[in-house]
């Protein structure tokens, strides 16, 4: 049969600075090293731990502003047209498509990526609302398309659509944003 025994628990915190044993009143305890950063050694093979920066390290200095930084390194990046597709066959083929989400041919959650946040909600707005066309007989068509770059990545385009007997205006602006066109203004006539 074993005997219990009673062992005293081990200290769990730390000693304060005037119970170290051996400790004079003003320095260090009597044979203590004061010990090295635990990154400022060499290794075993003779290289040291922290290796030093590259020769040939170049530094880039901050943007002036903050918010200029921001802007810069998360916001949209604009593209230019010659990194775009052709203005002309885009715009026809993004008009189309706004053409069957207003129809309720297609969902407007096919035009996020290609719209801005106010752009999409406005046309999802009509599509929810009594405005939409639903159930009309004759599809709407886009019939001609007029292009204007004033800037470069800028497109502001014109198209006339057809539906049935009745013809309608579609304006939009379209801007180079990371890669791709988004339209960034949406006018229905």
């Amino acid at each position: 049969m074993s005997v219990l025994r009673h062992l005293p628990a081990p200290a769990s915190e730390p000693p304060y600075d005037d119970e170290h044993a051996g400790r004079g009143p003003a320095g260090p305890p009597s044979g203590a090293v004061q010990g090295t950063l635990a990154l400022a050694f060499v290794l075993p093979n003779g290289i040291p731990a922290a290796p030093a920066p590259p020769p040939d390290l170049r530094l880039v200095p901050r943007p002036a502003a903050e918010d200029d930084a921001d802007a810069v390194d998360f916001g949209p990046q604009p593209t230019p047209t010659s990194a775009l597709p052709t203005a002309r066959a885009w715009s026809a083929r993004f008009a189309q498509a706004v053409v069957e989400v207003l129809a309720g041919d297609r969902p407007v959650s096919q035009l996020v990526r290609w719209t801005t946040t106010s752009v999409y909600d406005d046309l999802a707005a009509l599509v929810v609302g009594p405005a939409a066309v639903r159930g009309s007989a004759a599809r709407g068509v886009v019939r001609s398309i007029h292009v204007s770059e004033p800037v470069d990545g800028v497109a502001e385009v014109a198209a006339l659509v057809r539906r049935g007997a009745r013809s309608t205006a579609v304006a939009l602006r379209l801007e180079g944003l990371d890669g791709r066109w988004q339209c960034t203004a949406l006018e229905l006539g």
